[in-house]
């Protein structure tokens, strides 16, 4: 490993890059993402809510462990970036619609050691909703539904056609949402990057499908106050898993604890995707779709 800084590196990549005004604008990118500070004491729903998370090196960050290297490529900063501007093209669209009540909804949960940020607390009809916008691009099908993925060979704009409910990680990031603000209901507004199509889900609260997430939580708590880290979770039977691949704990996790026998008898979440697909309806047909999504099916309810 170089020992120079990873963000002196990427400078200096951009710095040599080909083009004239691609290196300039990565500086920048970098630059920003270098000055922005995220919370490193707490879980956030947007990751623990996924699939393939591990509570073990969500431990190593919150008790300071340095993370390896980690490379920031102008494809990289420009996805991040781009999922911003989506983001709030939506927020100031609902501000002024008047239905904003707040944008960037702080969540927080000190049982459940949870901190974080809803898209927004908007009142429809006298009716309290959480939104959360989402952008879609062909990785996040081939990540988070990787069946439909398969059976589409790939093509992005088939996906988008066939997707009739949310993804189930996001289903369980609303309910954390809803679980820590009390807000009950939550739309999803989805927009597909290609073309920027938009399909619209609506869910409510479901607390099963976040009780093992929950309680996954306080066992993380607890793990931070002993100083012992959780046993990895089932699924990770050594290293050379993906998911360890791309840990920056990856070397001293198994460098400390090769494997989970030095560690106290804890559990890790068993999150099952095929759980929330059931709890979800197909969608009804919409009564009014837009000109690029008419007669696609656009809310989601619980049976």
């Amino acid at each position: 490993m170089s020992d120079t800084p990873w963000h002196l590196q990427e400078f200096k990549k951009s710095l040599t890059a080909n083009g004239t005004l691609v290196p300039v604008v990565q500086q920048l990118l970098i630059e920003k993402r270098l000055k922005s500070t995220r919370d490193t004491e707490h879980l956030h729903p947007s990751e623990i809510c996924k699939k393939d998370w591990c509570p073990r090196s969500s431990w190593y960050t919150i008790k300071g462990y340095e993370k390896s290297d980690e490379s920031f490529t102008f494809q990289r900063l420009n996805v991040f970036e781009e999922g911003h501007l989506i983001h709030r093209k939506w927020q100031n669209w609902l501000t002024e619609a008047g239905v904003m009540i707040k944008a960037e909804l702080p969540i927080s949960d000190d049982d459940h050691l949870l901190l974080g940020h809803a898209d927004g607390h908007v009142n429809i009809n006298g009716k309290d909703m959480l939104i959360e916008i989402k952008s879609l691009g062909v990785g996040t099908f081939r990540f988070e539904n990787y069946d439909l993925y398969k059976e589409c060979n790939g093509n992005g704009d088939e996906m988008w056609k066939k997707l009739r409910t949310p993804f189930p990680s996001h289903v369980r990031q609303a309910m954390l949402y809803m679980h820590a603000t009390g807000i009950h209901d939550l739309v999803f507004l989805y927009e597909w990057k290609a073309t920027q199509e938009v399909k619209e889900f609506t869910v409510k609260f479901m607390p099963e499908l976040v009780a093992p997430i929950l309680s996954a939580c306080v066992m993380v708590k607890k793990c931070v106050a002993s100083g012992i880290p959780p046993m990895r979770p089932a699924w990770i039977e050594d290293e050379k898993n993906k998911t360890c691949k791309q840990c920056p704990y990856s070397k001293i996790c198994w460098r400390d604890y090769g494997t989970n026998d030095e560690t106290s008898d804890q559990f890790t979440p068993e999150v099952n995707d095929g759980e929330v697909q059931r709890e979800l309806q197909p969608p009804r047909p919409s009564d009014s779709g837009d000109a690029g999504d008419s007669g696609e099916p656009r809310r989601v309810i619980r049976r």
